[in-house]
């Protein structure tokens, strides 16, 4: 006679653990074979209220695989992604959400660049409490990883684990990295209205890193990245990574009008708007300095 048991949340966790984990394994090894082949470049489609952005083939790729995660695994979700029409609706109440953005910098790949293409995704329960969630390198075959306790970047090859925290630059000055996405006027005119000025007077050894996305939440948590600044952010290049870099240490939040701050909350089903100002900073020394100077350009 068979015994009957409940399920524990720790249980489930470990299962949404194991499921990220063949997500990226999986989503990684596959793209790389599309990518070695030429193929996943068609455009499909655009990005709601993204004009500097399109759908093309190497997007669902990450989409299909996780469905088969989900349906193997028999869990009830609903996952939001990027893409339009690319949620993902697995049973008919979902246990937990998720939130997806299955190719990260689309537009590097179809302009034929071999630069910055990752897949990232996040698991949150029915409270919106981030779970777990994992930035996956593409090209490096690596991810930045958090179980909601611990950070760490593993390697998808040899199973190899490192342990990783934030930066600790506390200020504008110095060595600061300071990223922001700069690849679309949509994005940098606004940024360098406010930060032109810092951007001018930083340190020779300073960098701006004109990259952006859900991907930037792993190098948040690496110490790579101190900062990273975004005038009218899209949701859905914030969902599916800024809890990695949350359980990390680092403050992820927005910004109104007379600079006051407000914690980043996940929100089911909103991926498709906008934060009006962004950011999210190793530690709330860097968070408060960047604030200040928002504020003092805003009185001029």
């Amino acid at each position: 006679m068979s015994e009957e048991y409940t399920k524990t949340p720790n249980m489930e966790k470990e299962i949404l653990q194991r499921i990220l984990i063949e997500y990226l394994q999986e989503t990684v090894a596959k793209i790389r074979t599309i990518a070695a082949q030429g193929g996943g470049k068609k455009i499909l489609g655009s990005v709601i209220a993204r004009p500097d952005d399109v759908e093309i083939e190497i997007d669902p790729v990450g989409e299909v695989i996780l469905r088969g995660l989900l349906e193997k695994h028999k869990q009830s979700a609903t996952i939001f992604s990027e893409p339009e029409n690319g949620d993902i609706q697995v049973g008919d109440k979902p246990d937990f959400y998720g939130a997806l953005d299955p190719f990260d910098n689309s537009i590097l790949f179809l302009r034929g660049f071999e630069h910055n293409w990752y897949t990232v995704l996040s698991f949150f329960d029915k409270e919106r409490n981030f779970l777990c969630g994992g930035v996956g390198d593409i090209l490096n075959e690596k991810a930045y990883i958090s179980d909601g306790m611990t950070t760490f970047l593993l390697g998808l090859r040899d199973g190899k684990k490192t342990i990783l925290h934030p930066s600790s630059q506390r200020t504008l000055e110095g060595s600061l990295v300071l990223a922001t996405y700069l690849m679309s006027s949509q994005y940098s005119s606004k940024f360098l209205d406010v930060f032109g000025g810092l951007i001018r007077s930083m340190h020779p050894r300073a960098l701006l890193y004109p990259y952006g996305g859900a991907h930037l939440y792993g190098y948040l948590a690496a110490g790579n990245v101190d900062a990273y600044v975004m005038f009218d952010e899209p949701r859905s290049e914030i969902d599916p990574g800024f809890g990695i870099a949350k359980a990390a240490g680092c403050l992820i939040g927005e910004v109104d009008k007379e600079g006051n701050w407000k914690d980043y909350e996940f929100i089911p089903g909103k991926q498709h708007d906008k934060v009006d100002f962004f950011i999210a900073a190793a530690n709330p020394e860097l968070r408060d300095a960047l604030v200040s100077y928002y504020k003092e350009v805003s009185k001029s």
